[in-house]
């Protein structure tokens, strides 16, 4: 770990002199993106982060960039409600935007972080003349075999547009090689990269410590991400009432949730006589995730959908190794996907979500909890960072920037 990030210091030197621009348009800024700044932040004299002002705290940052947030403060949820018009409009107040800065500010090298970011890019790029580099970093792949587009949306152009966009790109990466085949990977300028979604140790070694069961009071089951159905919440809160090793359970469910799905659960959890061990932490400041898991005892990562995005998860869920970032052993649905990725992993567990498969799986975590523990830690600080997947693609970039 020392060696990948301490040496070429020669590239680091010269990338302390440069200005990076970070791109991002739709949604707000997930756990990886957070993460990549951080690390640009480490290279680079100024990582400046222009995006469309949906509702995000500057606190939330783990390490605050240079903002530029185009348009007036909206949440995500407002924003898809909006009219076609308004969300073309917001659009073009964007590019506008871009222009106007990259008009003023040089940039050897822009990363772009979603799709209509990029859209954004290739419209202007031309206007301005731009001639650095440029590298876009995917997490959500299109199946275009599958994909629901409504025409002449935004993302339709994206759709239409997709092979020319990517042969503009210098770098691409995305979190999994399995999903490298929903790319046109081939019109990439120079190189592509995997970069699983890991965590930082430079975030997460704050919220860590030593796990012994016999000192957990309950086992408190968290899930952390968007909350909705396809996560076995259901099945978890019928079983919410038996006790495991003698102490009882406990779901917490932390995240963005629809009302009417939240009522439902509860609902569920009253009908079980369990609505007391059923709690929700709601969506917060990124450092509230691991301060939250750090207080549990098992972290789920349980996908049931059978779209891409959910059957390539195995490097590309962040849940997974944030879990294992503080020492949680982790609860897996049982499909050959995750056994390939995870299977031998001692903190690694996996159930089908009957009744019968739940116990069986939480009564295994018990019996070995505190080597299961310790190994998550371990693999986390030597194998699942961000540091050591992140560093070798851009020192890659560095180099390459170092020779222009």
């Amino acid at each position: 770990m020392a060696e990948a990030l301490g040496s070429h210091s020669e590239a680091v030197t010269h990338s302390k002199r440069e200005k990076v621009l970070v791109l991002m348009y739709s949604g707000i800024p997930e756990p990886p993106t957070l993460n990549a700044i951080l690390m640009l932040k480490q290279y680079f004299r100024d990582v400046t982060f222009l995006r469309n002002n949906l509702y995000f705290p500057a606190e939330s940052y783990p390490d605050t960039p240079t903002l530029l947030e185009i348009g007036r403060v909206i949440d995500v949820q407002s924003a898809m409600n909006k009219s076609a018009l308004w969300k073309l409009s917001r659009f073009a107040r964007y590019c506008t935007a871009l222009v106007w800065h990259l008009r003023r500010t040089l940039y050897p090298i822009v990363i772009i972080h979603d799709y209509l970011a990029l859209l954004a890019f290739s419209l202007v790029r031309g206007l301005v003349g731009y001639r650095g580099l440029t590298w876009f970093n995917s997490y959500d792949s299109i199946d275009q075999a599958a994909a629901r587009v409504r025409p002449w949306s935004l993302m339709d152009s994206v759709v239409r547009r997709h092979e020319r966009l990517f042969s503009e790109l210098d770098y691409f990466s995305a979190p999994a090689s399995e999903r490298m085949r929903y790319y046109p990977v081939d019109r990439v300028r120079r190189q592509s990269f995997v970069i699983p979604n890991y965590p930082t140790i430079a975030f997460y070694r704050n919220f860590f410590r030593p796990r012994r069961l016999r000192d957990e009071k309950s086992m408190r089951l968290i899930y952390q991400g968007a909350l909705g159905r396809g996560h076995g919440f259901e099945d978890i809160i019928k079983i919410l009432g038996r006790t495991v090793a003698g102490k009882p359970l406990e779901l917490v469910l932390k995240g963005w949730i629809d009302e009417d799905y939240k009522r439902k659960l509860l609902e569920l959890a009253a009908k079980h006589g369990v609505d007391q061990r059923l709690s929700f932490a709601g969506f917060g400041l990124y450092r509230t995730v691991p301060e939250l898991a750090s207080r549990c005892t098992v972290g789920l990562a349980i996908f049931t959908a059978q779209d891409i995005m959910n059957t390539t998860l195995g490097t590309a869920s962040n849940k997974i190794y944030e879990y294992a970032a503080v020492g949680l052993p982790v609860i897996l649905y049982d499909t050959p996907h995750f056994r390939h990725h995870l299977g031998e992993r001692r903190w690694a567990f996996f159930t089908t979500l009957s009744e019968t498969s739940l116990l069986h799986t939480l009564g295994q975590v018990a019996e070995c909890y505190d080597a299961a523990a310790s190994a998550a830690s371990e693999d986390f600080r030597e194998e699942f960072n961000f540091e050591r997947v992140f560093t070798p693609a851009l020192r890659t970039v560095l180099e390459h920037m170092s020779a222009l």
